[in-house]
C-alpha cells in the first residue's frame, strides 16, 4: 500500500473489503443486468421479435452488441461493426433516430450482420444512447408484430435509451473510482490489499450511486493527484480538521442523549 498509510488504515481496508466480499461475489455485472432488463422491457412494450444494444468499444473503436432480447436477437451478442456501418452505425454516427419498414432495401442496411445471424428483419427502429453531447451506443428494436414503427414509438424507445445511458454512466463512474484507488495504492503488490480495495469501492459505489455530492467529492479527491505536494498537504490538513469536527459533534450529540436518558426526559 502507498507509503504513509498506517497499519491501522491497511487493516481497516482489508477488514471492510473482506466483510463485503460474499455479498459482492453474489452480484452479477450490474451494467449488463440493467441493459438486459431494458431490452427485455423494450421487446415487451412494442410486442417486437427482438431488441439489442450496441455500445462503442473505446479500445477497438467499434460498436459491440452487448445484450439482446428475443430469440431472434441472441445470435448478435458479441458481434462488432464499424461505427458507421449498417443501421446501427448510421444512427450512432449521425445521432438521428430512425424507423424503417423493409430495411433490407435501404442502402444503409448491413446485410453482412443479417447473413451472419440468419435473421433479416422486416422493420427496424433505432435510437442513439446519448450521455450529454456524447453518443454511447444504439438501441435497436426489430419487427413490431402489430403494424409499423411510428414517431410515437421512437419517442418511447428514446426513453428506454436514456435509461440505458444512465446505467452505463453509473457503471463507468464505479470503474473510474476503482482506477483512482488502484492508482493511489499502486505501491503495494499485495493481492489481498487489491481485493480489499476492490470490494470496498464496490460497496461505496452501490451506496452512493445516485449521490451527486458524493461523486463531486470523489472527483475533487482524484484531481488532487495532479497538484503540488504542498497543496496536497493542505488538503489533508483541511480534511483532518473536518473529520475531527464531525467526530466531536457526534460525541457531543451522544453525550447529550445520554444525559437526557439519565434525567428521564
Amino acid at each position: 500500500m502507498a507509503e504513509g498509510f498506517s497499519a491501522d488504515a491497511r487493516r481497516l481496508l482489508r477488514e471492510v473489503g473482506l466483510r463485503g466480499a460474499i455479498a459482492v461475489r453474489l452480484e452479477s455485472d450490474v451494467e449488463t443486468t440493467l441493459l438486459r432488463t431494458i431490452v427485455d422491457a423494450t421487446v415487451g412494450i412494442f410486442g417486437a421479435e427482438a431488441a439489442s444494444i450496441a455500445l462503442l468499444d473505446d479500445m477497438s473503436g467499434e460498436l459491440r452488441f452487448v445484450v439482446a432480447a428475443g430469440a431472434q436477437g441472441q445470435p448478435i451478442i458479441g458481434m462488432t461493426i464499424a461505427p458507421t456501418h449498417g443501421i446501427a452505425g448510421y444512427v450512432f454516427s449521425s445521432g438521428e433516430s430512425i424507423a424503417l419498414a423493409e430495411p433490407s432495401g435501404d442502402p444503409r442496411f448491413g446485410i453482412e450482420i443479417a447473413m451472419r445471424t440468419g435473421y433479416v428483419p422486416r422493420s427496424i427502429l433505432a435510437v442513439p444512447l446519448e450521455d450529454g453531447a456524447r453518443t454511447l451506443g444504439v438501441l435497436e428494436v426489430f419487427d413490431k408484430r402489430d403494424g409499423s414503427f411510428s414517431m410515437q414509438d421512437i419517442e418511447i424507445a428514446s426513453l428506454f435509451a436514456r435509461q440505458a445511458a444512465t446505467a452505463i454512466k453509473v457503471a463507468a463512474r464505479a470503474r473510474e473510482v476503482r482506477v483512482v484507488l488502484a492508482d493511489v495504492l499502486s505501491a503495494d503488490d499485495s493481492s489481498e490489499a487489491d481485493a480489499a480495495v476492490s470490494e470496498l469501492v464496490s460497496i461505496a459505489t452501490r451506496k452512493h450511486a445516485g449521490d451527486d455530492r458524493f461523486w463531486a467529492f470523489v472527483e475533487a479527491i482524484a484531481a488532487m493527484r495532479h497538484v503540488s505536494a504542498s497543496d496536497r498537504d493542505l488538503a489533508i490538513e483541511l480534511l483532518t480538521v473536518i473529520a475531527r469536527s464531525h467526530s466531536s459533534s457526534r460525541r457531543d450529540a451522544s453525550g447529550r442523549l445520554s444525559a437526557l436518558r439519565k434525567s428521564g426526559r
